[in-house]
């Protein structure tokens, strides 16, 4: 899955319960302005740092997951290249982490165990992904 607008359409499918959703990047001001609604003021960002160095300098936001952000999102999506919207992206029920994707839209998403294979499934159907059993 390469296109954010398909990834915001359906990511309530592969995680409805989530709390957070955890962006690095360097949105542009519009996504910038979007996002502020949404930011839920926790100082201590759970995610791990997926840009040790970038120009323009990556910034990190902690929101609060909701289909009304997700809605926004996908409609920034559908004139911003991904890069403005995020670098990487992270997925959070409380402290419990469900996705991690470094280099969001570009590299495989990862997905927590704790989610049921059939949410996966019908993630991956809804966006034209494939899914990959874990190597090991």
């Amino acid at each position: 899955m390469r296109r954010a607008d398909e990834f915001f359409r359906a990511v309530a499918l592969l995680v409805p319960d989530a709390t957070h959703l955890l962006l690095e990047g360097a949105p542009t001001r519009e996504v910038a302005e979007l996002i502020a609604v949404h930011l839920d003021g926790q100082a201590d960002y759970q995610a791990p740092r997926g840009t040790w160095w970038s120009w323009p300098a990556s910034r990190r936001f902690s929101l609060r997951a909701s289909p009304s952000l997700y809605a926004q999102l996908r409609e920034a999506a559908a004139h911003h290249a991904e890069p403005e919207i995020c670098y990487h992206l992270h997925i959070y029920r409380d402290k419990e982490p469900l996705v991690q994707w470094f280099d969001a839209f570009g590299d495989p998403m990862l997905v927590a165990k704790s989610i049921p294979r059939a949410q996966v499934e019908q993630f991956c159907s809804e966006v034209g992904g494939t899914l990959a059993e874990p190597a090991g």
